[in-house]
This record gives structure tokens, C-alpha cells and sequence, in this order.
């Protein structure tokens, strides 16, 4: 009887007015964005539904720089023009040394691993978020963390099950990423990225 209660966060204490699905995701989204790990923890445990991987996308008022039209953004199957969805060939990755100025598509996941936040990367796994979600250019938070060159996170994803075989939409996997970067001297880091492949 207790557990179930527990399990059905029947002892939390909701908020009347934190109700809709758009408060939800844009307060989660600026809990991660700032490393807020009590809100985040605090929201999950709120919401009637599992918002740990809300996308950017579902923040109301967001201006999304790609056409969205029809796109499948889950892993591998969807069929994509290459050139539409490679991250060489966004205007707003190119124009920044900083990556994260593209986030159409991306979770709370692709976030924390852009920012490099070792603990709520942790906190959202526990949760169950999606270690392997694309965003609009297919990039996956392993291929976040190695662009943003935040190698403890990627060896924490990598042992947690992050794929090394999913490509981005330029057609490149996670180590081809690492290695166009240069030389990859995080010898652990090479293992585990070759040793999955």
C-alpha cells in the first residue's frame, strides 16, 4: 500500500497552477539549462507525465530555424536528405564557435551533455532519458559531448549504453566526429569509442 503510493506520487504536493505540458517543459528546460538539479528533480516529480525528454522544440515561443515539416528524429529509420540534416551545413553552427546555437530537436539529455553537467547527465539517465535520441541534424548526446569536447561525459554515456554506431546527418559516427576534431588523446576515451563500433 505504501509503495504504491509512492510509485504513484500520491504524497507529492501539486501545484494548481503548474498544470499544462508547455510550463512543464520550458521550466524543465531552464532547470537543466541552468544545472538546477533540486527544480529538475522537483518537476519530474510533479508531472502527471514523464517530461524527462522534452525537446527543445515543445518550449512554447521557440523560433526553430529549420523547416520541421515531416521529419522522424528517432534513431535510424527514417529516410533524410543528408545534406538537409548535416550539421556542416546549418547556417547557425557554422556562424558560432558554439555549437549549442542550433538545439531544434534536442532533449534535456543533448542539453546537460552540451553544457557538460556530469550530475544532471546522471539525474536524467536515472529518470530514463533517452540515451540515444537524435535531434534535427541526428546528432546524439554522445556526439554533443564530443563536439563540446566533454570527454567524461561521453565515457559515462558510452558505459551506460550510448550507441557508437549511429550516424549524424553528415553521415559521420561519433569517433569519425572525434577524429575529424584531431587527434584524439583520451586514450580510454578512443577505446570505447572504437570498441563499440
Amino acid at each position: 500500500m505504501c509503495c504504491n503510493l509512492y510509485v504513484e506520487k500520491q504524497l507529492v504536493s501539486r501545484e494548481a497552477t503548474a498544470s499544462s505540458d508547455s510550463y512543464y517543459a520550458t521550466s524543465i528546460w531552464e532547470a537543466v539549462k541552468t544545472n538546477n538539479l533540486r527544480e529538475v528533480y522537483r518537476l519530474i516529480a510533479t508531472s502527471d507525465v514523464n517530461i524527462v525528454n522534452t525537446t527543445y522544440d515543445a518550449l512554447g515561443g521557440v523560433n526553430l530555424h529549420h523547416d520541421s515539416e515531416d521529419h522522424d528524429l528517432q534513431e535510424g529509420f527514417c529516410d533524410f536528405d543528408e545534406k538537409r540534416y548535416d550539421p556542416a551545413a546549418c547556417q547557425k553552427i557554422k556562424d558560432s564557435s558554439k555549437s549549442d546555437n542550433c538545439l531544434q530537436g534536442c532533449s534535456l539529455l543533448h542539453l546537460a551533455c552540451q553544457a557538460g553537467y556530469p550530475l544532471m547527465l546522471e539525474l536524467l539517465l536515472q529518470f530514463g532519458a533517452d540515451i540515444n535520441k537524435c535531434d534535427y541534424h541526428r546528432r546524439t548526446p554522445l556526439h554533443h559531448c564530443i563536439s563540446a569536447e566533454h570527454n567524461q561525459l561521453a565515457k559515462i554515456l558510452l558505459r551506460r549504453g550510448a550507441r557508437t554506431t549511429i550516424k549524424d546527418g553528415g553521415g559521420l559516427g561519433p569517433l569519425e566526429r572525434a577524429m575529424e576534431m584531431g587527434a584524439i588523446t583520451d586514450e580510454e576515451l578512443f577505446v570505447l569509442l572504437a570498441e563499440f563500433k
